[in-house]
């Protein structure tokens, strides 16, 4: 059975420590601050640095997103990627997480 989605969801940024690595530890404050808000999260989307990570810190942030929030407020997060084959690809992976929905752009052109 499919559920609803409603509510606010913060397109939350996605934190780097200073060598530019993921900062999950940041990463699950900030969600803890939205469930505080009474928010869901949005997650990997423009805010969300999509275009500079690669798939495993997409992966890394949903997966950290669903286990921070761990049920008591919706995850939804971007997947899309520069080709219908890796939006899809990076979309099944990361529905297996249990996000509660994902989103996608069009394909986005990067620059060479």
């Amino acid at each position: 059975m499919r559920k609803a989605i409603s509510g606010v969801l913060t397109a939350i940024v996605t934190p780097f420590t200073a060598e530019g690595a993921l900062n999950l530890p940041a990463l699950r404050q900030q969600v803890q601050r939205q469930l505080a808000a009474g928010n869901g999260i949005f997650c990997g989307g423009t805010n969300g640095e999509f275009f500079v990570l690669n798939e495993e810190e997409k992966i890394a942030v949903a997966r950290t997103c669903v286990e921070e929030a761990a049920g008591r407020a919706p995850v939804v997060a971007h997947i899309g990627e520069v080709s219908t084959r890796e939006t899809r690809r990076l979309g099944q992976q990361i529905a297996r997480l249990g996000v509660d929905a994902v989103s996608a752009i069009y394909p986005v052109v990067r620059a060479l």
